[in-house]
């Protein structure tokens, strides 16, 4: 946006709430084929023991070689620690509103198959930063209260790029066979030279190598100010994720967290002066210790006369087993932040355009009736419902669904007692399944396959009965189409129709009457796009696409509350809420201009419309909380810019339904993987404004959720546009 449109950064104040209440994950039950998997475990148990192999990191090594190598490298980190300090001596209100989004590109370099890690074991990792880098990991609930207000949300979440240097499509990982047996902390596997990969640019990504290191190296990161060549991160496999080949005690995605910590500028906990006192991390608020933990240490563990909580061995940048490290400090934090704001600056997206979508999907067929649809942590389907007087097939349990699912469900009902849902299998291909009031089709455990290599979820919407209009991406990032129509699929059961356009979010689409649609996306510009069917035609034309302006950094929330109305809202640059209408006739306040409405939102935003000229929407704030603001009608409440606090901690967006007037019902995940739901029941909320009932599972799809499959296979260039096209009209 430019000019008066720009999403503005002023008056956004971050949000606060209380934690949300049901901590520890209720595991769905009876047996593996019914359970939507394990949680990891809490605390430090017996499983690493005091004594085991203890976490060796290179940065310090290279930071010294560096060092004594690189004049350059000197007169960089000596501006680098001025600045830092500046930075930290200013008003707090001049730091970065919302959230610093960080593009990776994991370059796995493999000798033996084993080491060439799946894509599931690099997502566990993406997970377990973004978890740590907010302190929405579970296990941050074993820190002692003496340190608990020294935990920090870093507010830096990280993602895998969409996008590589070419502008092609990519899943963000490249993979290198080498004949390396192992690698040291000499940089030689950042080089295709010398048998790793070169980095992608370093101004734009995070680099993140894989390998096999030798030596008992766990990883080591480059600090800001050194060559943009060797720039990064480099972690061994069998420490990094939280699957595959990660191994015991280092198998909980905790030692790129360390190392990330590095990358934006922190120093290990004790100082680095050996076993000494007289070293520092630069950080006010992190105790000063004698050296470095390792294993699981004992509460208080005292040294450098640091009594009496002694060591903060819980904290990241230590060398404590991966099941102890759980925190930053807000020291940390702000010495990041002030990374970010300058010398990593150029990295922050405010948000990727397709970051998280709402995941996971919940309809009401019928009055006091809703479906829930989740994926489990062996990514089936998993159901459970309420069906007027109780949840099935009980409060914390879920039907098992099949399939091993690589987007969330998307799902929609046509008129009662009739589900549709939809997902990507492995292939990236579209696959359907549907409730047609008495059974499962085609089988409770089975699905139709309708073709496609998609990259983004499906999204589906329905305008009149036994109707259904199916949306994805193709590999060029084009919209592509299909829909069943009472009798038939067209174009085809496995053929789309293709409608154009560069999209960098995943379609969102609303029908506000019969035979009309309307799908939204963002384009490369970061602007909103739309296109619309009228009943014979797509305007304004069936590959064009209208522009509504902005630069949107989360992709588009549409409700229609009434024939002819449309309502859009997403998240600006300033990862404040931004809203704009069409009332029938020109949209609202103009074409290209949006209304600021505050907040410095983390999440995409939820909508919801129970009534003409009623709205409902729903973000979660700086603190993970969920925060609520209204339409009555006239005016919006509690104010323009103002939110109501609803509590919680809460992974991924937030989902919302009605299934009556004055009705709403809330469901997000949280920080142990669990489903939570609270209810407006026309007069107050349940169980309690900021309370959640808990509805058990240990789910994945409400906590990722970029709308981007997340076990992708590689993505050759030559697919582009492989999705099969058809100029059929509906």
């Amino acid at each position: 946006m430019t000019g008066s449109d720009d999403m503005r950064s002023d008056g956004a104040a971050g949000m606060g709430g209380d934690a949300m209440s049901g901590a520890g994950g209720d595991a769905m039950t009876p047996g593996a084929r019914d359970a939507m998997g394990q949680g990891s475990g809490g605390g430090p148990g017996g499983d690493t023991p005091q004594g085991s192999p203890g976490r060796r990191c290179a940065a310090m090594d290279v930071h010294h070689r560096l060092m004594a190598e690189s004049a350059e490298y000197r007169e960089a980190r000596a501006q680098i620690e001025n600045a830092t300090l500046s930075f930290l001596a200013a008003d707090e209100a001049g730091r970065f509103p919302g959230v610093a989004y960080i593009p990776v590109v994991v370059h796995v370099v493999y000798n033996t198959d084993a080491q060439n890690i799946s894509e599931a074991q690099i997502t566990s990792q993406i997970d377990v930063l973004n978890r740590d880098f907010r302190a929405t990991n579970p296990d941050v609930s074993i820190v002692p209260p003496a340190f608990a207000p020294l935990i920090a949300d870093s507010r830096v979440e990280f993602f895998l790029a969409s996008t590589d240097p070419s502008g092609n499509p990519t899943n963000g990982i490249t993979r290198t066979k080498t004949s390396v047996a192992s690698f040291g902390s000499d940089d030689k596997v950042k080089r295709a030279s010398t048998g790793g990969h070169d980095a992608w640019p370093a101004d734009k990504y995070l680099n993140l190598w894989v390998c096999q290191l030798g030596g008992g190296l766990l990883g080591y990161a480059q600090f800001p100010g050194g060559p943009a060549v060797t720039d990064g991160v480099v972690c061994t496999h069998s420490g990094f994720g939280t699957v595959g080949t990660a191994a015991a005690p280092f198998h909980l995605g905790r030692t790129a967290t360390h190392e990330v910590g590095h990358y934006l500028n922190l120093f290990h906990i004790w100082g680095d002066d050996g076993s000494g006192c007289g070293g520092t991390d630069e950080v006010a608020d992190t105790p000063n210790q004698g050296g470095p933990n390792t294993g699981v240490p004992t509460f208080p563990h005292v040294s450098c006369s640091n009594g009496p909580n002694g060591d903060l061995f819980y904290d990241y940048m230590d060398y404590s087993d991966d099941a102890v490290l759980v925190m930053f400090t807000r020291g940390q934090a702000a010495r990041m932040e002030a990374c970010l704001d300058g010398v990593r600056r150029s990295l922050i997206q405010s948000a990727p355009a397709t970051r998280r979508r709402p995941s996971g999907s919940v309809v009401a067929w019928d009055a006091n009736r809703l479906d829930a649809f989740v994926l489990g942590t062996d990514r089936a389907l998993y159901h459970k419902w309420w069906n007027g007087s109780a949840w099935g097939p009980s409060v914390t349990g879920y039907e098992y669904m099949g399939g091993i699912c690589q987007s969330p469900p998307e799902v929609a009902t046509w008129g009662p007692n009739r589900l549709d849902a939809f997902v990507l299998g492995t292939d990236r291909a579209v696959y359907h399944k549907w409730w047609n009031g008495s059974a499962w089709g085609p089988s409770v455990t089975g699905y139709e396959y309708m073709g496609g290599v998609c990259m983004s979820q499906p999204k589906v919407a329905t305008w009149g009965p036994n109707r259904l209009d199916v949306f994805v991406l193709g590999t060029n990032r084009a919209m592509f189409h299909k829909w069943w129509n009472g009798s038939a699929w067209g174009p085809s059961v496995t053929g789309w129709e293709s409608l154009g356009g560069i999209c960098q979010s995943p379609p969102t689409v609303v029908s506000w009457g019969p035979n009309r649609l309307d799908a939204f996306v963002i384009g490369t510009n970061g602007a909103l796009f739309h296109k619309w069917w009228n009943g014979s035609a797509w305007g304004p034309s069936v590959t064009g696409w209208e522009s509504l302006g902005g630069v949107c950094s989360s992709p588009p929330t549409v409700v229609a509350w009434g024939p002819n109305r449309l309502d859009v809202f997403v998240i600006g640059t300033d990862s404040a809420l931004y809203h704009k209408w069409w009332n029938g006739s020109s949209w609202g306040p103009s074409v290209t201009g949006w209304e600021y409405m505050g907040g410095v939102c983390t999440s995409t935003p939820a909508a919801v419309s129970w009534g003409p000229n009623r709205l409902d929407v729903f973000v979660t704030g700086t603190d993970s909380a969920l925060y609520h603001k209204w339409w009555n009608g006239s005016a919006w409440g509690p104010s323009v810019t103002g939110y109501e606090a609803m509590g919680g901690r809460i992974i991924g967006d937030p989902r919302v339904v009605a299934w009556g007037p004055n009705r709403l019902d809330v469901f997000v995940a949280g920080t142990n993987g669990a489903l939570f739901h609270k209810w407006w029941n026309g007069s107050a909320w349940g169980p309690s404004l900021t309370g959640y009932e808990s509805l058990g599972g240990v789910i994945s799809s409400f906590r990722e959720g970029d709308g981007t499959p997340a076990a992708m296979p590689p993505l050759p260039v030559q697919q582009v546009g492989e999705m099969t096209v058809s100029t059929a009209k509906v």
